[in-house]
């Protein structure tokens, strides 16, 4: 693996970069695609962040415009000499869903924190000891040895990293990231206004969502597994959309008694996505590994292309295994 130094010192060469992060991105992915979007614009480069979709309006507080990225559905994957590809938060290459046929025809530099990344750019820098690639985001410009901290670069990174602490409640949580925080805050950040963002906030047909998610929570294993379901009917009934989903897993996970939660999101018929949560002992990247995806020893996730009723039942019979 390489060191952030090689990272900045290849950064220099070029000129031109694609950004990609993973499917289905949260708030670490965004927060860190776009603060070094804005970071790269800082050093007078030409960068372009590329997503599947528009960025969930609650990110729009930190200054996302729309000259900042464009949509695959409206970019031509072509391979451009002398652009760059970057890949952020991303644990293998088939996590850039649609960016994946790009990466692989350009230069790519990976950089990420998931401790199953295999290295898969021709410069990786993967760190598992960061809670967020935002705080690798962070460190790369702290590397350059440049003063490009502005706010809007801090809130983004700031964002990054309170989502995939969890708000600081997470096991991932160092000294050295309340260290980074309060350099973020002396950069001009609303901490407060960040938080709101990422956990409040919500639509009444989120909370509605939620209710019927909610009210689905069984458990098994003798009270060391709980999980919820979101199906398409529940989304139809709310008016809610699929992001409205987001985080329900750790309602199951934070349950008396209970090691692993789990919740299973109905994308489409046959398509079901499957997040892990984990309290102390279940390497739940394990298992979601096994079914195709990967992530984190205490959140992971994977889609598996079958009836939900049929998911729940091969997955329960996995997690079974580790609890």
């Amino acid at each position: 693996m390489g060191s952030l130094e090689l990272i900045v010192k290849e950064i220099q060469k070029w000129d031109n970069f694609i950004l990609l992060g993973h499917v289905d991105p949260d708030g670490d992915c965004i927060g860190s695609l776009f603060a070094l979007k804005w970071y790269l614009d800082s050093c007078n480069k030409s960068s372009l962040v590329l997503l599947a979709e528009r960025p969930d309006e609650k990110y729009g507080f930190f200054g996302i415009e729309k000259s900042d990225y464009q949509l695959f559905a409206d970019y031509q994957l072509t391979a451009m000499e002398g652009t760059c590809c970057i890949a952020l938060d991303a644990g293998n290459i088939e996590r850039l869903g649609e960016g994946k046929e790009l990466a692989e025809k350009m230069f790519l530099i990976n950089i990420d924190h998931h401790i199953d990344n295999p290295g898969y750019g021709q410069l990786n820098y993967v760190n598992p000891n960061k809670a967020a690639v935002g705080e690798i985001i962070y460190d790369l410009i702290k590397e350059d040895g440049t003063s490009l901290l502005n706010k809007r670069i801090a809130t983004a990174i700031a964002t990054a990293i309170i989502s995939d602490t969890g708000g600081f409640r997470y096991q991932n949580t160092s000294a050295g990231i309340f260290k980074t925080m309060s350099n973020l805050m002396e950069a001009g950040i609303d901490l407060y206004e960040v938080n709101r963002a990422v956990f409040s906030n919500y639509h009444f047909s989120t909370i509605k969502l939620w209710g019927r998610a909610l009210s689905s929570i069984k458990l098994a294993a003798e009270g060391k597994i709980a999980y919820l379901r979101i199906d398409q009917k529940a989304l139809k009934e709310t008016g809610a959309a699929l992001d409205d989903s987001s985080g329900l897993v750790n309602y199951a996970r934070d349950l008396k008694g209970v090691e692993v939660g789990i919740s299973f999101t109905e994308l489409e018929e046959n398509i079901v996505k499957v997040s892990f949560r984990s309290n102390t002992d279940c390497p739940v990247h394990e298992i979601a590994a096994f079914f195709g995806g990967g992530g984190h020893p205490r959140a992971a996730g994977c889609t598996i292309e079958k009836d939900i009723n049929q998911v729940e039942e091969l997955v329960l019979q996995k997690v079974k295994e580790y609890v």
